[in-house]
């Protein structure tokens, strides 16, 4: 008597394929969007971060370190930040970070800035927003200056 292999039929094939296309269409945009709010997530902590650490500095010796230029470290910042060069990584969001001191009565502002080959979106800028104050960057603490240029209010001066 001759065995028959068991096998698969072209039919039960079919219906794996469905079944497994109609869980990646599900799995695949809740990947991409938990992506998504982990890079707003590190931004904003960098954003606190940063701000937590100009007002110990301030604390401490009575007054702002000085201004930097855009992706420089503050060597001033170094003792209350975990990572003394903190303010040169990309921001995860798209762009740079820069410190802006107070000066002639304005508030210091954390500055992200859209460069070339590092833009960011204002979408996710606009995300960013709500998740500081109202979602609106032309009001509260977290604005838009143009379109390459968006700052965070750190003092109120």
């Amino acid at each position: 008597m001759r065995q028959h292999a068991r096998a698969f039929t072209l039919v039960e094939i079919i219906v794996i394929v469905i079944v497994l296309g109609i869980l990646a269409a599900v799995a695949v945009p809740k990947f991409v969007g938990a992506r998504e709010d982990t890079a707003m997530a590190a931004a904003a902590e960098d954003l606190k971060a940063f701000e937590l650490a100009v007002d110990m500095y301030a604390a401490s010796n009575s007054g702002y370190p000085a201004e930097v230029a855009q992706a420089t470290a503050a060597p001033e910042l170094a003792p209350y930040l975990k990572n003394d060069a903190a303010l040169t990584k990309a921001c995860p969001l798209g762009g740079v970070y820069d410190y802006d001191a107070p000066a002639g009565g304005n508030p210091g502002y954390i500055s992200i800035h859209s460069i070339t080959n590092n833009e960011f979106d204002i979408t996710d800028m606009l995300a960013l927003d709500d998740h500081f104050d109202d979602g609106n960057l032309s009001s509260g603490r977290f604005q838009e200056v143009n379109v390459t240029h968006v700052r965070f209010r750190i003092t109120n001066d």
